[in-house]
């Protein structure tokens, strides 16, 4: 991976859907490798089976109905970044990694929150839906509810309401930006899964929508993917260079996930608030 230079590749990554704790040990591999010199990286993916990621610094006691997830054969994981739950079903889901000092990590956290929106907006047009950055709103606070529920500052709405929800954190010398991409209406099922007293808010079926709102048959996720790629490279002016993620990637990315993500240890102890970029 040494002949990626930072800010003159992106390296495009297509993984098959994964499990919960793989798809974050792999985003936490790839984000070590642009850490090392590896330059930016973008990858796109999805998940099997279903699962709820609850941010950081959540109790998963208290943000999600943990036996009503088990019973549906919903996983659950932690996220390394911050803000409420999400329900991963029928989505596209995005991780962008780089260094410090190297794209939109050389900006302050909103500022690269904007750049990275504005790619994420330039994606979805190009596949032909009409997302709107949204600039007016800072972010959401709370600990409880749904990150669907609500829009934070420049997260993706089209028609006034949620398409993409994302979630920044800077650790370590590293960016990691991730968010999910709504593509069909089962997200909704979280609100049977939020614990009784849910907070009052918005309903999901009110502030969110999905790709299928806005297209003429099943959304093409393969395309959409692959819009996106492009829009990251051109709005970073990169050139894009798709590679499969390796072996010895993989393996890490094992590891890793029987090690933090796969370990209840990790996934109900109690996590102090970090300095994170919110979705809602």
């Amino acid at each position: 991976m040494a002949d990626f230079q930072p800010m003159s590749f992106l390296r495009y990554v297509h993984t098959a859907a994964m499990d919960a704790a793989m798809n974050m040990a792999v985003d936490d591999v790839l984000l070590d490798a642009a850490r090392a010199g590896a330059g930016p990286i973008l990858r796109t993916y999805s998940w099997h089976p279903p699962a709820v990621s609850i941010g950081y610094a959540q109790c998963a006691d208290e943000a999600i109905d943990v036996e009503g997830c088990r019973a549906r054969g919903i996983e659950l994981v932690r996220r390394t970044t911050g803000g409420r739950a999400v329900l991963h079903w029928s989505e596209l889901t995005y991780s962008f990694h780089c260094a410090d000092g190297i794209g939109p990590a050389a900006h302050p956290l909103q500022e690269a929150s904007r750049i990275l929106g504005e790619c994420l907006a330039d994606g979805l047009r190009r596949f032909g839906v009409d997302a709107q950055v949204e600039r007016g709103s800072s972010p959401a606070r709370g600990r409880r509810g749904a990150c669907f529920a609500s829009t934070a500052r420049w997260e993706l709405t089209c028609g006034g309401r949620k398409l993409v929800g994302s979630a920044q954190r800077r650790t370590r010398g590293a960016l990691l930006q991730h968010g999910s991409i709504l593509a069909g209406p089962e997200h909704l099922l979280l609100a049977d899964l939020l614990p009784a007293p849910a907070p009052v808010e918005t309903s999901l079926a009110v502030a969110s929508t999905h790709l299928g709102d806005w297209l003429t048959g099943t959304p093409q996720v393969d395309s959409l993917r692959l819009h996106l790629a492009q829009a990251f490279a051109d709005g970073l002016g990169l050139t894009m260079r798709t590679t499969p993620i390796t072996e010895d990637e993989l393996r890490q990315a094992t590891r890793h996930a029987e090690e933090t993500y796969g370990n209840d240890a990790y996934t109900f102890r109690v996590r102090s608030r970090t300095k994170t970029a919110e979705p809602a």
